[in-house]
């Protein structure tokens, strides 16, 4: 692979890289230039001139508009695509706008970050959110399907476990529920921007993200799909002004929702977020996202090899190649005390998990020198 045009892209967009090996993104994604001036331009405009309502209507329409570009990050539909602040936000409109029936369950993964089951949980009770447990940092899909039966309503998982960083064989999950009715419920905020989805080749029901990580977008703003195909079936729990189909219309009180997604946002929206969040789709869907995946994925095989030659380091897993993503988690000796803090003061930004682990998180941005310096880091602890 042609690796030039991410060492053009790191180099004119992201200059933070420059001063530190960066594998935090599982954290927080870094902000590109691009993003970055469409965001202060926004503010500023605003401190300088205010807004009034063609300002205000002007910015409904970016944000209509915007759906196509979020649709094409996943193959979806724009009227499939809605906005919120958060993807705990989100997973609540599915979880509470379904259909529950008598002894319905839902089968989840052990390794999820806890809105997923919390959401559910809220919902429906403790004892009906079924958790398969994982060995090593794995869940084969095999173990959420031996939790199945009749009464399953869903399974509900993180595409990329942020715990462990296992990408789950998403395509032979996505079979089985369609071939058993049963609702597919992904959180993709870590793996977004950086592992590619196609919900019409893989359908999936109902899906959220953050844009914080490896979309470089800020805090407050995410985005949700919800397929075609259920979208009847989800009843809003919550509506406001911006869900009807004319959401300009005040002249009387007509509860009319839009027939697409957008029937779930209820009020304005982080319009500054939805201005650097424009930029950084368009960086990303420029460098293409099967290369982005490939790239990333070749700097964690090169991470594999590395860690394998250290004698007191290794990975958790080791996953198959199949199940690899962004994420990447070592285990080290707790002797060796090391912290956050102790890493940024060697230029390396990541996260110590506990005393004895540390996840690794790659993006488009980094490069094969960024793993030489926390192999090099890591060695002077073991000379």
């Amino acid at each position: 692979m042609d690796t030039k045009k991410f060492d053009d892209i790191r180099r004119e967009q992201f200059p933070l890289t420059e001063k530190c090996a960066y594998l935090d993104t599982a954290t927080t994604g870094v902000v590109s230039i691009n993003s970055r001036n469409a965001m202060i331009e926004f503010i500023e405009k605003i401190h300088d001139e205010g807004m009034d309502m063609n300002d205000f209507n002007e910015n409904w329409n970016h944000a209509d508009n915007l759906r196509n570009l979020v649709a094409e990050l996943i193959n979806a539909d724009a009227d499939e695509i809605f906005f919120s602040g958060s993807g705990s936000d989100m997973l609540n409109i599915f979880s509470n706008g379904i259909e529950i029936k008598e002894n319905s369950n839902i089968v989840l993964s052990g390794l999820s970050f806890p809105s997923t089951p919390y959401t559910w949980m809220n919902r429906i009770g403790v004892e009906n959110v079924r958790i398969a447990e994982p060995e090593n940092g794995q869940i084969p899909a095999e173990k959420l399907f031996e939790l199945v039966d009749e009464d399953t309503l869903a399974i509900s998982l993180c595409l990329v476990e942020n715990t462990t960083g296992f990408y789950h064989d998403i395509e032979l999950i996505s079979k089985f529920c369609q071939e058993h009715g049963i609702y597919l419920v992904l959180d993709i905020t870590q793996s977004v921007g950086a592992m590619e989805l196609d919900v019409k080749k893989t359908p999936v029901d109902f899906l959220v993200a953050t844009t914080y990580k490896w979309l470089g977008g800020v805090f407050g703003f995410s985005f949700g799909y919800i397929s075609k195909r259920i979208i009847d079936q989800v009843k809003p729990t919550y509506v406001g002004w911006t869900g009807n189909k004319n959401r300009t219309d005040h002249s009387r009180y007509k509860l009319d929702l839009s027939d697409g997604a957008n029937r779930f946002e209820t009020g304005s929206l982080n319009w500054i977020g939805l201005k650097g969040i424009e930029e950084s789709i368009n960086i990303y869907l420029k460098l293409g996202k099967r290369d982005v995946e490939e790239y990333i994925l070749s700097l964690t095989d090169y991470l594999y090899e590395q860690i394998d030659g250290l004698k007191e380091v290794k990975i958790i897993g080791p996953f198959p190649k199949k199940n690899r993503s962004c994420i990447s988690y070592i285990e080290f000796p707790e002797k060796w005390a090391i912290d956050d803090i102790i890493l940024r003061n060697n230029k390396i930004r990541s996260h110590i998990a506990n005393k004895n682990t540390m996840r690794i998180s790659l993006h488009y941005y980094n490069n094969f020198e960024d793993i030489d310096k926390l192999i090099g880091f890591l060695k002077s602890y073991e000379e």
